[in-house]
């Protein structure tokens, strides 16, 4: 009978340990980032903040995407105790990126009036896991934030904005209908040449020479620009993907231009990135991010780039900022909101169902000549309807909605986070013990460990009853 039970404590063992052959199809954290109150762009001004409504509205998340996603409008009351008319510029800072930008997930109002703003493109930022004000990133903080703001335009290592260049433009076509491996070798010294590609698929070099190449299965219009020493074109084409079975079945036209950097990269990121998006950033903006990645990527020792390489930028998290102007009578008193869109933290390691945070930074309030009254409402998902952790507390009422009044801002930021369940309990934290271990599979491996824990339990008694009678 011993034997038995030890051989069903060595399977529940061997069950619970062996990870390797179980693997989640789904992340396990989903990194979100902190949202953020507006601030004076001017650290004299005179505006006071008398009241201000945050609410973080996720009602119609549906959990349609890893992480809760929600509308937060804060509503800031204003006022202009001075006899003098003023006009204050106001930042709103938050992490997102230029790829998903997009004006539909913005609005600024002035007493029910639509602001228009600017866009400014800060640093990129890498985690914002620890909460820990003492380990933030530099560029989350507000004096580093502001110094983002400039209309001034980028300065490269590695050439000038109005350094004038080689635009090589090829026209290819195939003309059997056959799809055709375009490729175009050529030699250059690095230190002399720095060169940048659109449209190639394909690169490959070795101490001889530099090999670009793209299929082609019908007109195809590819780029190559060159800066400093000029470099000879080598072009051939290809019926397969290891360029050995050469083909004269094509026609190519090759343009030449000059141009200048700035002109010729704003015209490559509008042409290989998403026009609807780039819209909302000025061409200061849009040449300042792209070209220190594109100067980034020549000082890591790449004399050569392509749109992968450069656009890949867009996609990054870094602060963005909006900037806008609201003008005050003398002694008056105005109301204005901003609406955005925020993205939590998914976090689904310890627990049995995923937990759901989200930081708001309310320290920019203090930069006003005052501050008082501030009212927080969140309205949580049907999915994660609890907020079980909260560094403000938050009371629920009948209706679900989370509130909370205060009449001064408090020393430390918001942070709450929501849940599926009330409470976090032990059970909880062994389910995402095992989930972390086994993902998709624990139900699987549950229905397994249990009978057996079940059956050993049960001789466990048996065992235990006997000796009782035997003793």
């Amino acid at each position: 009978m011993r034997r038995i039970l030890l051989c069903i404590l060595v399977a529940v063992l061997i069950i619970l340990l062996s990870s390797a052959a179980f693997a989640n199809s789904g992340p396990t954290y989903w990194q979100g980032y902190p949202s953020a109150g507006m601030m004076a762009v001017d650290g004299n001004c005179p505006i006071s903040l008398v009241g201000e409504d945050l609410v973080f509205d996720f009602s119609g998340w549906r959990g349609n995407d890893y992480t809760i996603t929600g509308g937060v409008t804060a509503t800031y009351r204003m006022v202009n105790p001075t006899g003098e008319a003023q006009s204050v510029q106001m930042a709103f800072p938050f992490v997102g990126s230029v790829g998903s930008l997009s004006a539909d997930d913005v609005t600024i109002t002035a007493d029910g009036v639509a602001l228009p703003y600017e866009v400014y493109i800060g640093d990129a930022v890498k985690s914002y896991a620890n909460r820990d004000p003492q380990t933030r990133e530099a560029s989350l903080k507000f004096e580093n934030i502001v110094n983002t703001i400039t209309g001034q335009t980028y300065t490269a290592e590695n050439f000038g904005k109005n350094e004038k260049g080689k635009l090589y433009t090829i026209h290819v076509e195939p003309t059997a209908g056959q799809a055709i491996n375009f490729a175009v070798d050529f030699s250059f010294n690095r230190e002399k040449t720095k060169i940048l590609t659109g449209g190639f698929n394909r690169l490959e070099w070795d101490e001889h020479k530099v090999s670009i190449a793209s299929w082609c299965r019908e007109a195809r219009l590819l780029e190559i620009f060159v800066l400093g020493e000029d470099i000879n074109l080598r072009i051939n084409a290809y019926t397969d993907g290891e360029l050995t079975e050469r083909t004269g079945l094509f026609s190519y036209r090759v343009e030449e231009d000059e141009k200048e950097v700035k002109t010729y990269l704003l015209e490559y990121v509008n042409k290989y990135g998403n026009a609807e998006r780039l819209d909302m950033l000025s061409d200061v903006q849009l040449y300042n991010l792209y070209a220190k990645a594109f100067d980034e990527h020549l000082s890591r020792h790449m004399a050569i780039g392509s749109e992968h390489d450069i656009m890949a930028v867009g996609e990054q998290k870094r602060i963005i900022t909006l900037v806008y102007t609201v003008d005050f009578p003398p002694e008056s008193q105005k109301e204005v909101s901003v609406g955005f869109t925020a993205a939590g933290t998914m976090d689904s390691r310890e627990t049995r169902k995923p937990l759901y945070s989200f930081e708001y930074i309310l320290n920019p309030a203090s930069n006003w000549a005052g501050f008082k009254d501030l009212n927080i409402e969140v309205i949580p998902p049907t999915a994660a309807p609890y907020v079980v952790e909260s560094s403000i507390a938050l009371a629920k009422g009948e209706d679900g909605v989370y509130r909370a009044f205060l009449d001064k801002l408090p020393e430390e930021d918001l942070f709450f986070t929501l849940y599926a369940f009330p409470r976090i309990t032990l059970l909880d934290r062994a389910y995402g013990s095992l989930q972390r271990r086994f993902g998709y599979f624990t139900p699987i491996v549950l229905g397994a460990v249990l009978p057996l824990i079940v059956v050993a339990a049960a001789i466990g008694a048996v065992l235990k009853r006997k000796r009782r009678l035997s003793g």
